[in-house]
């Protein structure tokens, strides 16, 4: 029989979860004021600063997570506006979802082996990076979390309360990003095998997850979905059609290609510095080694983590959609989870041999000790590199310029940081155009800066060949986003 996925864990492992919780939230909370990037500052613009009537409305692009901006927009009225309070959402379902997967740990791996997991996600560099950042990916997590919870609990028995609440954190997933809807085909699929099982045999509704609540849990989440959608279906349709048609023309086009994305998934990891050149294979050896044990273990909570990825793949490149990597966020629990599991597999399958050759007990144990010692070691300066730097300067970009410009010089933004910098950071600046670029006769010095600088390049790479005939880089600002630092460029003397 499965472990039953609540229960009591005992005073002392009520104190190391707490610890581990004050741990997440400190780590959060550093930093959490550093400057805004692109996507936040539309996030602010296009949605949060809206009317509640309009916001409810708007799905004029992709960029509105609706349940995130109406918590942000209820943290700004609260708190007042600014960085910290437009990502305190992401940071407090940041910490909320590393608590709600301990449970799920725990039924896969034992009490401390999950107190480990969630250690590991609490230091966990992307983890704090998505729960710093003011976009609904950290609470997707939570609620995908909290949906597996009481899938597993509804598997394991029939009640009508259960799915209810299942139906209700279905709509909350899906209201905060479409891309939900991946992660809950994996559990109809998984449920489409049970009754497809039961058909076969010819059996009754015996096990839990063959009979007609999992339907109804599910048939009450698309519809609270779409009531909560209503609104904005008239937006939705339109939005998806100029995505998709402008998707293989597009600067950004080649995020199509899952293998250009496995690529640069696999860069963008090696970026974080040497160590990860060492710690990448041997967490990918562990984490296949982790997957089989926890298969072997539970095949529905593998299944649910497994087979959302290729059904993410698969309706993304029909739909001819961009696989951003952050649409699998909601797999680092589970990552980090096949990882200990792995781990721990190692140290039971190592620790018999050692004990027989050098006579001591309880290897196992001490072997599962060092290699946490390890992990979270091996973490903590991944996890600093989150502070070196904002996601994306734009702030320090434009202040710089304001201190080293004269007064009759000329500042403006060029390509698609526009927007954001004169609607945000700096009103008084001017959009630089390809138009003005060929029409600069030098009687004036002009700063520019530039963000997404290849984006800008592929979108229209005759003018960005003018642009340099006539800019020279004055400095560039580093951001952890990938490919987030920010360029000021200024013109050449005539």
């Amino acid at each position: 029989m499965k472990r039953d996925i609540v229960g009591d864990i005992g005073a002392q492992a009520a104190l190391a979860f707490l610890a581990i919780i004050a741990i997440a939230i400190l780590v959060r909370a550093i930093g959490l004021g550093s400057s805004l990037w692109y996507d936040e500052i539309a996030t602010l613009l296009g949605f949060v600063r809206l009317p509640f009537g309009e916001l409810v409305s708007n799905f004029s692009t992709l960029n509105n997570h609706p349940l995130y901006s109406l918590t942000a927009k209820l943290s700004v009225a609260v708190f007042g506006e600014s960085a910290a309070s437009l990502r305190l959402p992401a940071a407090l379902f940041g910490v909320a979802a590393i608590a709600a997967f301990l449970p799920v740990a725990r039924r896969a791996l034992g009490l401390w082996p999950a107190l480990l997991t969630i250690l590991l996600l609490a230091v966990s560099y992307h983890q704090v990076w998505f729960s710093q950042n003011a976009r609904g990916y950290t609470m997707l997590l939570f609620w995908t979390t909290l949906s597996t919870i009481l899938f597993l609990e509804g598997a394991r028995r029939n009640d009508a309360r259960i799915w209810a609440a299942y139906g209700a954190v279905f709509a909350a997933a899906m209201y905060t990003h479409l891309s939900a809807g991946f992660y809950f085909a994996a559990h109809g699929v998984i449920y489409a095998a049970f009754l497809l099982n039961r058909f076969i045999r010819k059996q009754g509704a015996s096990a839990p997850l063959a009979g007609a609540y999992p339907f109804f849990g599910m048939a009450f989440g698309v519809a609270l979905t779409l009531l909560v959608y209503a609104p904005m279906l008239g937006d939705m349709g339109s939005t998806f059609a100029g995505v998709k048609e402008a998707a293989p023309n597009a600067p950004l086009a080649k995020w199509s290609d899952p293998v250009f994305v496995l690529q640069n998934l696999f860069n963008q990891f090696l970026a974080l510095g040497s160590f990860m050149a060492i710690a990448l294979p041997a967490a990918i050896v562990f984490a296949l080694y982790g997957v089989y044990a926890i298969w072997k273990k539970d095949r529905i909570l593998a299944a649910i983590y497994l087979l959302q990825i290729p059904i993410t793949v698969a309706a993304l490149e029909i739909a001819d959609m961009r696989l951003w990597p952050r649409y699998f966020f909601v797999e680092i629990s589970f990552l980090y989870l096949a990882v200990v599991a792995g781990v721990e597999a190692a140290a039971v399958a190592i620790g018999p041999l050692v004990e027989k050759r050098v006579r001591i007990a309880g290897v196992r144990d001490k072997l599962m000790i060092l290699a946490a010692i390890a992990m979270v070691g091996g973490s903590v300066p991944l996890l600093l590199r989150n502070y070196a730097a904002p996601k994306q300067d734009l702030a320090g970009a434009v202040a710089m310029v304001d201190r080293e410009a004269a007064s009759n010089d000329l500042t403006t933004v060029y390509g698609v940081a526009a927007e954001p910098v004169i609607g945000y950071f700096a009103p008084e600046w001017s959009e630089l155009t390809p138009a003005m670029i060929r029409e600069m006769n030098g009687d004036r010095r002009i700063w520019s800066l530039v963000a997404f600088r290849e984006q800008v390049a592929a979108a229209d790479p005759d003018a960005w060949a003018l642009f340099n005939e006539k800019f020279s880089l004055h400095a560039q600002l580093p951001g952890t986003l990938g490919g987030g630092a920010v360029f000021i460029y200024v013109s050449k003397p005539s």
